[in-house]
């Protein structure tokens, strides 16, 4: 654990050293407000709700995301330090997780800034408080997907770019693959269902804490990460 917190902690920090990490959060802010309050015309609806908010983050997240993981191994690769940091003493597991928990705090980081919303909402009207819960709990844990995705083709890549187009095409592939597969072929899209991101999602946006949501999303992330962990393997014995 203590290696782990050490990677974490280092990288979660190296978000931050530099102005990229204000700005990026900035401009997400910034899109996602006008999205949701103009473009949205929210004032228009006579409702207090953030419904809208939370269908429209699934969306960002899939170009925001895999911006901030793309660099995770494949910048070890690219500066030279990937070499160094397999001789020091940590298996690569301690290595994904502790760049995932890293990624995974920069997103509640983001996260926080949100609430800023829902607390307008709530000034404005009565929002259903359960609800806005339950859509954050799905939210990290569909980010949390989306940063395990990025780890595992940051993983396979020597080059950012394509770590980038990698994560992006697959996450959304994995949130819209039920529709996708629907506009084909209408019988599979219920089968389609069990293994989309959208379909779980959606549960959280209703309200509903359902333990089935909850073991998908966290058995898509120990996928996603113990993928990353063999490409990590597999490379440290080429």
């Amino acid at each position: 654990m203590k290696n782990i917190w050490h990677i974490t902690k280092k990288e979660f920090v190296s978000y931050f050293t530099s102005p990229i990490a204000y700005v990026a959060i900035a401009v997400f802010l910034v899109v996602v407000g006008l999205k949701f309050f103009v473009v949205d015309e929210f004032f228009d609806e006579g409702r207090a709700s953030v419904r809208s908010l939370f269908t429209l983050l699934p969306i960002f997240f899939m170009f925001y995301l895999p911006a901030i993981t793309m660099k995770l191994i494949t910048e070890e690769k690219t500066s030279g330090t990937f070499e160094l940091l397999m001789t020091l003493p940590l298996t690569d597991a301690q290595i994904i997780l502790g760049k995932f928990f890293g990624a995974l705090g920069f997103l509640l980081v983001t996260l926080l800034f949100t609430l800023a919303y829902p607390l307008l909402v709530g000034a404005l009207g009565a929002p259903d408080v359960g609800t806005i819960v339950a859509s954050y709990v799905g939210i990290i844990l569909l980010g949390a997907a989306y940063i395990a995705v990025g780890i595992m083709t940051s993983s396979w890549s020597g080059n950012q770019i394509v770590s980038y187009v990698l994560a992006a095409v697959i996450c959304a592939f994995l949130y819209f693959q039920d529709a996708l597969v629907g506009i084909f072929w209408g019988g599979a899209k219920r089968f389609m269902e069990f293994s989309s991101f959208s379909a779980h999602y959606s549960n959280f946006l209703r309200g509903v804490l359902d333990s089935r949501d909850l073991l998908f999303f966290v058995s898509a992330i120990a996928l996603a990460l113990l993928v990353g962990v063999w490409s990590l393997n597999k490379r440290r014995w080429n």
